[in-house]
């Protein structure tokens, strides 16, 4: 990839710009194999296929699985699309240079998109978390309020990232807006109690699984268009 491409503003080089900005975030299967999961246990809960014992059981293997997977899909992402290098920013020193600032050493060069599997794995303990008290103390413990701010903190950015002429782009944006305002909305459903715990958490993680399918589209869709190599700089 040319560097001279990124500073090149007709809509080949705004979505390059794009592309490198939001490469991480568009890593949708990171997170998409958890919320169906999840999804598939709150409709078993709704159903009442399984005891709440078994399904607290089964939330607590989940959790645990997404920590290996969160490693696993990273190391695949990286090796069939590769990674961006980020520029690294000069290295505060005691030393005084009017010719250049000082570089980081050679070996913190590199960063692996793979150290930041650590969030979405605290992410994933939060959700466990907020789903198991409702599981035994089912309305009395309000789970539905932290994983309505969960939900927010994965949503609410989509909603301001930079567009480009990329109508693919410009969608995301769209659906993401669009499913934070559908989930307030039933929020206030939720919170009056004109909705159950289950149908609350099955809605919460159909957006959020639909969001992040879309975003892994758009990252192969962008590739696809011009920009399709093994390392991005």
């Amino acid at each position: 990839m040319q560097i001279a491409s990124l500073n090149d503003a007709s809509g080949q080089g705004q979505d390059l710009r794009y592309l490198t900005a939001h490469f991480r975030d568009l890593q949708g299967l990171r997170m998409a194999p958890f919320w169906a999961a999840l999804l598939v246990l709150s409709i078993l809960g709704k159903a009442g296929s399984f005891t709440r014992g078994h399904l607290a059981w089964a939330v607590v293997v989940l959790a645990a699985a997404q920590f290996g997977w969160l490693h696993l899909s990273g190391r695949w992402y990286e090796r069939r699309y590769g990674v961006v290098k980020e520029p690294e920013p000069p290295v505060r020193s005691g030393l005084i240079s009017i010719m250049h600032p000082e570089v980081r050493p050679a070996h913190a060069s590199n960063r692996s998109y793979g150290q930041y599997s650590s969030q979405f794995a605290i992410l994933s303990l939060i959700w466990a978390l907020s789903i198991v008290p409702g599981i035994f103390l089912g309305h009395n413990a309000q789970p539905g309020s932290l994983a309505m701010l969960v939900t927010a903190y994965q949503v609410v950015p989509r909603c301001f990232h930079p567009i480009t002429d990329n109508w693919s782009v410009f969608l995301r944006r769209i659906l993401a807006a669009t499913a934070m305002v559908a989930i307030v909305g039933i929020y206030l459903e939720y919170l009056f109690a004109r909705m159950d715990l289950w149908t609350w958490m099955a809605l919460l993680l159909s957006f959020l699984l639909l969001l992040d399918l879309y975003d892994h589209w758009l990252l192969n869709h962008l590739l696809e268009s011009d920009f399709k190599q093994g390392t991005h700089d």
